[in-house]
């Protein structure tokens, strides 16, 4: 039989039987921290940084290419100049992270925020770092002529498509790895035996997964580390998917006016360690520490490190018109 007539409900959450049902709720920590996607450095370990201590400066040195001639009988053999040149790299700037904070907080927050920061620092500082030596890798392939100026030393390697929607056709994709290959050893660059490297977007990536041009592989770090990949086929050269290659116009960068550009027609970048001279004076340091002056904890990281182009033959980018 039904019930009739009305009855007041008791909600235990609601303050004072006022206002949200569930105000004197009390949440519950899962105990998992959610923090921004790891972008894994597509470089480290393969592209080999110099130490430089004790200075600010580091340099390599070029030599120009011999001149041959012919011996005519009843004449000494005439001299030829040999040019030589040089390449400095100066690292002048700390790029560093950091966060405050306030003694209170640290005591009343239910997980470790001083670890989750950290973490969160390497994250940034690892996409920072690929991003800087992707635009250092861009500016290389784009040079017309070598750093040195000494002769027998050329510039980069590109391949610019007809359209824009090129790069979306696997089979075009895969032509324009044959034409940029075909610049690389007409300089005397062999893709396999000179390391060389396919840094691809991810859209690049699958575009080349779709044609089966993909195989699986293994290519060997500067550190001796195996790592596996996936390698171009007909080519054998590694490529490595990753979302750290720049592709805007960036201005102001931390490291200077040196790696500033329009890199919005990048689609992607091939080159050998021999592309880049790095160096670094600060590895990367984190430190966790109390200051009592300010009454905080202080979560800090940095490191001072930069990079040029410098051997232009071994990098390659594929271009948007």
């Amino acid at each position: 039989m039904p019930v009739s007539g009305t009855w007041n409900l008791t909600q235990p959450n609601q303050q004072n039987s006022l206002g949200d049902p569930l105000a004197l709720v009390i949440e519950e920590f899962t105990g998992q921290v959610e923090g921004t996607i790891a972008r894994r450095s597509a470089t480290e370990s393969w592209l080999p940084v110099r130490p430089v201590k004790g200075t600010a400066t580091v340099s390599n040195y070029a030599v120009g290419e011999a001149t041959l001639g012919k011996v005519t009988p009843g004449e000494a053999p005439a001299a030829a100049s040999t040019d030589f040149s040089k390449l400095s790299l100066t690292i002048d700037t700390v790029i560093y992270a950091r966060n405050a904070l306030p003694l209170l907080d640290v005591f009343q927050t239910n997980f470790d925020a001083r670890k989750e920061i950290a973490t969160e620092h390497g994250k940034k500082i690892a996409k920072f770092k690929d991003q800087s030596f992707f635009i250092q890798a861009a500016k290389a392939a784009q040079l017309a002529t070598s750093p040195y100026g000494s002769s027998g030393h050329e510039g980069g390697n590109t391949f610019t498509f007809t359209s824009a929607a090129d790069r979306l056709d696997p089979a075009k994709l895969y032509r324009a790895y044959a034409e940029l290959f075909t610049g690389f050893e007409n300089k005397d660059v062999d893709p396999i035996a000179d390391d060389l490297v396919i840094f691809a977007t991810p859209e690049q990536y699958y575009t080349l997964l779709q044609s089966e041009q993909l195989i699986n592989g293994e290519y060997i770090t500067a550190e001796g580390n195996s790592v596996q990949t996936k390698v171009l086929s007909a080519f054998g050269v590694p490529v490595m998917s990753t979302n750290n290659i720049p592709q805007a116009v960036i201005s102001g960068h931390n490291l200077g006016t040196a790696f500033d550009g329009d890199f919005s027609n990048i689609v992607g970048l091939v080159f050998s360690p021999r592309a880049l001279l790095a160096g670094m004076t600060i590895p990367l340091e984190s430190d966790v520490f109390y200051d009592k002056l300010f009454k905080s904890w202080f979560v800090d990281s940095h490191l001072s490190y930069s990079v040029t182009p410098n051997r232009p033959e071994y990098a390659g980018a594929i271009l948007l018109p």
